[in-house]
C-alpha cells in the first residue's frame, strides 16, 4: 500500500489509501486518547454492549488531529470531485471483547464516511461492509484493516466490527464528510 487513493478490490464505493504521513502520528493520537478520553469536556455517545463507542476529541486535546483533518479531507475531496469539504469524527475504542454493531452514517447530509485506523493488532476486529442496502443484491465483504490506512465508503452503507478477540486495545478514527457550510452576509 501506498499514499496513492484507490478502489478497494475494484468496488465503486469503497476506497483504500495508506498514509505515512499518518501512521507516522499514529502513537500520538493513541496516547492523546488515553490522557484526554475521561475528561469533563469530552462527549461520549452510543452505548452500546456497555461500551460508550463514540469519544469526541478534537485539536484542542490533541493537537495533531489538525493534520488527520486535512489528510481525511484531502482523500475526500478527490473521491467526491470538489475542494469544499468538512469532516466531523470521533474515536473508537475497542478493548478486548468489544464489537461494534452493525450501522449505517446516513442519518443527515453526509456524503462520503471514513475509519482511519490507529491501532489494529491480529484478531483485533474485521471491518465488515454490504455493497448494498436491497436484500440478495450486492455482497459482504471482510476487511481487515491496516495500521495507518483510510477506509472510505458511501454513509449508506451497512457496516459493522467483528469481535476484538486479540488481548490489546484497537484503535479507529470514524469520520462523516459532508459539504462547508458558508456563511453568508
Amino acid at each position: 500500500m501506498n499514499d496513492k487513493l484507490q478502489k478497494y478490490e475494484g468496488q465503486d464505493d469503497i476506497y483504500i489509501v495508506h498514509s505515512a504521513r499518518m501512521k507516522q502520528l499514529n502513537p500520538i493520537l493513541a496516547k492523546g486518547f488515553f490522557e484526554n478520553h475521561q475528561r469533563d469536556d469530552v462527549e461520549r455517545t452510543h452505548l452500546f454492549n456497555g461500551r460508550l463507542e463514540n469519544t469526541y476529541l478534537n485539536e484542542y486535546h490533541i493537537p495533531e488531529l489538525a493534520i488527520l483533518r486535512e489528510e481525511a479531507c484531502k482523500y475526500a475531496n478527490q473521491i467526491l470531485g470538489t475542494n469544499d469539504i468538512e469532516v466531523g469524527f470521533w474515536f473508537n475504542h475497542m478493548p478486548p471483547g468489544a464489537v461494534t454493531t452493525s450501522h449505517r452514517h446516513d442519518d443527515d447530509d453526509e456524503l462520503l464516511s471514513s475509519a482511519y485506523y490507529i491501532s489494529v493488532p491480529e484478531n483485533s476486529g474485521d471491518f465488515i461492509i454490504k455493497t448494498s442496502n436491497v436484500p440478495g443484491k450486492g455482497e459482504t465483504l471482510r476487511i481487515t484493516p491496516v495500521a495507518g490506512s483510510f477506509l472510505l465508503f458511501k454513509p449508506d452503507m451497512l457496516h459493522e466490527v467483528t469481535e476484538n478477540l486479540s488481548n490489546e486495545h484497537r484503535f479507529s478514527i470514524g469520520m462523516n464528510f459532508g459539504r462547508r457550510e458558508y456563511e453568508e452576509y
